[in-house]
């Protein structure tokens, strides 16, 4: 195929003052939703076209933002999308508290008129709210103090140079090269500069953090919310029974996670490990993968699979919904954007010519094809949690990393394998670990504010029961540059990725078994709840260890192999 380009194509779709336009029109729209005497359902209606509006243009500034993080003009807009955001949810909260007073008969025939899954949903959460004026106190606010604080947060984080080999770089541009460096050295010099820039700054954020999570805490208060995952249950569809029995089997792995470690280390001849040595890849391919090779790669193995994925993915390219150029001034990581108005995406990342870069972009695309598998259904019931974008997503990346492993032999090979360990202990490791700090974290935060020294130590403390003796000392400031902990919208963002792999692994097993699976299983169950997913699709009990214990058997079989095919190369 030629050569699509790696720069997006943004700008067409909305201009600046368009936006500005379109912001205050909403704005006032907001305004007369809550004054308004209309009809229930009438609202209803109403209501789900603000949402689905708000959604498009919040995620099209962030767009901008992440494009270019020196815009001065995007700022601005950013903090107008927040206070949109922050009216929306006083809206929604005004119209949440007429379902809640509604009598019995009333309720039943608007259920019968609507046969909303939403309204059965929201009116069950709620149950669980304070009275609507004080809800809508703290979404107000929340604007210039829980929201704030995380704008500050991307702000100082994007802000963040590091000096490296006579250059200035990001945090993102320093870690890439602290797992993905040449040579040992040059891994440790990165992560040396992270450290000692990290260290100067952990003040600031350990702020930042601590006001974040005190926000949080004290909503949950006034709530009279005991348990600190009611939030991240209710985003995700899913019971805090899954949730432990999910990590009750991550934690029996945890001495074959060891092994592999341990063998990695025995391979590489390191006998004082730092925490970047077990995220890199012993293994190394000397191929570099340009952009269009990768475009190549993902579209074989798609249309392989199924046609209509295939044909989704090559307008992707070709209609510039990626931006994947590696450039100065780009917002770090990668994200999917949805744009539910146009019916479009767009997908964000840097692309370093690497396999694992590769992989990337086939996640990115998963959750861009799940978003148009959404956008035919009625904006409301395109609200899904976490987790289920995360097994769409995680499905195409597996999908694409088992088709380079079975194409490659000897070193390349086992480079593939190794990609696909560190893929999956990332989010059977790496993840569980963080959100267990940050469990930690909040109990310690109902009792005042907690230092930075006390943080770091949390996050040690978690990283040395997941790896055992293996490491004198873990990354210390992982809790600045995962930005997961700040984000004020989704609590407890990071084990939703852990999740969502699992189950894409048990159906990425069901798929392999039958192509026909991908139609009849794949695209239903991404608009399914955890609980309906597993139990309807995938004939299972979620809350049970022994369903998770069958979704880490490809990761399992992957290791083994790993040590199988490793055992003749070690002293």
């Amino acid at each position: 195929m030629s050569t699509m380009t790696s720069r997006w194509q943004l700008n067409a779709s909305y201009t600046t003052e368009e936006i500005k336009q379109k912001l205050e029109s909403l704005q006032q729209e907001l305004d007369r939703f809550q004054t308004g005497q209309a009809s229930i359902r009438s609202q209803l209606v109403t209501l789900e076209q603000l949402m689905c509006q708000v959604e498009e243009l919040s995620d099209f500034v962030y767009c901008l933002y992440a494009e270019d993080v020196s815009r001065q003009e995007v700022l601005d807009l950013l903090e107008q999308t927040d206070t949109l955001q922050a009216g929306l949810q006083t809206g929604e909260t005004f119209f949440e508290e007429r379902l809640r007073t509604l009598s019995n008969d009333e309720w039943t025939a608007l259920q019968h008129e609507e046969a909303s899954d939403y309204l059965t949903e929201r009116r069950t959460i709620m149950e669980r709210r304070l009275p609507a004026e004080q809800e809508q106190l703290i979404q107000a606010l929340a604007i210039d103090g829980f929201s704030a604080w995380e704008q500050l947060y991307e702000q100082r984080l994007t802000g963040l140079r590091l000096p490296l080999n006579g250059a200035t770089v990001t945090i993102g541009q320093a870690w890439h090269q602290a797992v993905h460096g040449t040579t040992r050295i040059d891994r440790q010099t990165a992560a040396a500069a992270i450290a000692k820039t990290c260290a100067a700054a952990q003040d600031d954020f350990a702020m930042i953090l601590n006001r974040i999570a005190g926000f949080r805490l004290q909503v949950y208060a006034k709530r009279g919310w005991d348990d600190l995952l009611t939030e991240l249950c209710e985003q995700n569809r899913i019971k805090r029974p899954t949730i432990e029995a999910m990590l009750t089997a991550i934690d029996q792995h945890r001495p074959l996670f060891q092994s592999y470690y341990e063998r990695k280390l025995r391979l590489a001849r390191i006998t004082e490990p730092q925490w970047h040595d077990l995220e890199t890849n012993t293994f190394k391919s000397d191929r570099v993968v340009s952009y269009a090779t990768a475009q190549t790669i993902i579209l074989k193995q798609f249309e392989d699979l199924h046609p209509r994925l295939a044909t989704f993915t090559k307008h992707v390219f070709e209609a510039g919904w990626v931006d994947a150029e590696n450039r100065p001034n780009k917002a770090e990581g990668g994200f999917c954007a949805s744009f539910p108005v146009l019916k479009e995406s767009r997908i964000f990342m840097t692309y370093r010519e690497a396999y694992q870069d590769v992989v990337t972009l086939a996640h990115e695309i998963g959750h861009a094809y799940h978003n148009s598998l959404l956008h035919d259904l009625p904006f409301l019931e395109q609200i899904k949690g976490t987790s289920i974008a995360e097994t769409a997503s995680t499905f195409m990346e597996n999908l694409v990393l088992d088709a380079v492993i079975e194409q490659s032999a000897g070193e390349d090979k086992l480079a593939m394998l190794e990609t696909k360990i560190n893929e999956g202990l990332k989010y059977v490791g790496i993840v569980p670990n963080m959100f267990r700090f940050e469990q930690r974290f909040y109990s310690e935060r109902k009792h005042g504010p907690v230092s930075s020294a006390r943080i770091a130590a949390l996050m040690q403390e978690e990283e040395a029961g997941f790896y055992g003796n293996l490491l004198d000392e873990a990354a210390p400031f992982k809790w600045i540059y995962v930005s997961h902990f700040y984000d004020t919208g989704k609590a407890f963002y990071n084990i939703p990725y852990t999740i969502g792999y699992l189950l894409s692994n048990q159906l990425y097993s069901t798929v392999k078994q039958s192509k026909a699976a991908f139609s009849d299983q794949f695209e239903p169950l991404l608009r399914a709840s955890i609980e309906e997913l597993v139990e309807q699709y995938l004939d299972g009990e979620p809350d049970t260890v022994a369903f998770w214990q069958d979704a880490l058997e490809p990761l399992r079989s992957a290791i083994e192999l790993y040590l199988q095919e490793t055992a003749g190369l070690v002293d």
